[in-house]
């Protein structure tokens, strides 16, 4: 077989693998560091405005794993606690990205705004 042909097959093989998802995950607590149960943990696609809810566990995690790149907004609530938002988080191809969100205290009303654009941390794996 020609060369050639064998390097076209071996490429549109590896485009086929390729997605356009990534991983996003991580913990909710609250203001004293003690784990957040039962959040709901909602991210919204700034582009097109679909949502992807979880829950988290026992532990506080949650973990969105297969979720389409673009930039997301985080809002995550609980009962007696603030709404917790976090804009502008920008998911790229195959960089599963770690957001962790602390509650304070208060009316379910009450929204806690993070305005800073935060960068998101990649502990997944050892990749820069």
């Amino acid at each position: 077989m020609n060369l050639r042909v064998c390097l076209l097959l071996v490429m549109s093989l590896t485009l086929f693998g390729q997605t356009s998802t990534t991983q996003l995950g991580g913990t909710v607590v609250d203001s004293s560091g003690a784990t957040v149960p039962n959040a709901s943990v909602i991210a919204v696609n700034e582009a097109t405005g679909l949502r992807y809810t979880q829950t988290t566990t026992d532990a506080g995690l949650y973990a969105f794993p297969s979720i389409p790149v673009g930039s997301y907004t985080l809002n995550v609530e609980s009962k007696g606690f603030k709404k917790f938002q976090l804009s502008k988080i920008v998911l790229q191809i195959n960089s599963p990205a770690t957001v962790n969100a602390t509650l304070e205290i208060g009316a379910a009303t009450e929204t806690v705004m993070v305005e800073a654009n935060a960068e998101t941390i990649q502990t997944n794996n050892a990749t820069i």
